[in-house]
């Protein structure tokens, strides 16, 4: 309701002025609720994806030292098996001046491991490095290529020697 003043000013009712405020403050308020809603989504959503990428990055990580292993070891009869303490070890030869010396990559009570020795010596599992916490170690070659599995996922190499390469 709007009232005349003496000096011809018109004044308006306190009521809608109060509900003018109190939309605004409302509206405000409302906004500000799916700002933080939002962001909230927002974070939740990012976790998520910095845990996909960990995992994988993990995965890659093992899979990758073994793929490394083997390509830098790529020689003629340089990559074959061995019998680790806890099944088959895949064993790359490195043939030297001063001897012959193996890497053996073998499960070993919950790890893969990475042993480095001569090659008529003893697996000594205590003194080897691990690689990766994984249950699982299996290798197969077929056609020159070489697949090893584990827990994390499977990496297969294709071995340069087998074709008259490194």
């Amino acid at each position: 309701m709007e009232a005349l003043t003496g000096s011809g000013v018109v004044q308006r009712a306190e009521g809608g002025q109060n509900f003018g405020r109190l939309f605004t403050v409302l509206l405000f308020a409302l906004f500000i609720v799916a700002l933080l809603i939002a962001i909230m989504a927002g974070t939740g959503l990012y976790r998520a994806l910095v845990d996909v990428r960990e995992q994988a990055d993990a995965s890659r990580l093992a899979t990758g030292l073994i793929a490394n292993s083997v390509r830098a070891a790529d020689s003629m009869d340089a990559v074959g098996a061995g019998k680790g303490p806890e099944g088959r070890s895949l064993v790359l030869t490195e043939r030297l001046d001063s001897g012959t010396f193996e890497t053996r990559i073998y499960a070993y009570q919950g790890s893969i491991v990475e042993e480095y020795a001569l090659a008529d010596a003893a697996y000594t599992p205590e003194k080897a490095t691990p690689i990766v916490a994984s249950q699982r170690f299996a290798f197969s070659y077929e056609d020159g290529l070489l697949t090893v599995d584990t827990d994390d996922g499977s990496v297969q190499v294709a071995l340069r020697s087998v074709r008259g390469g490194a």
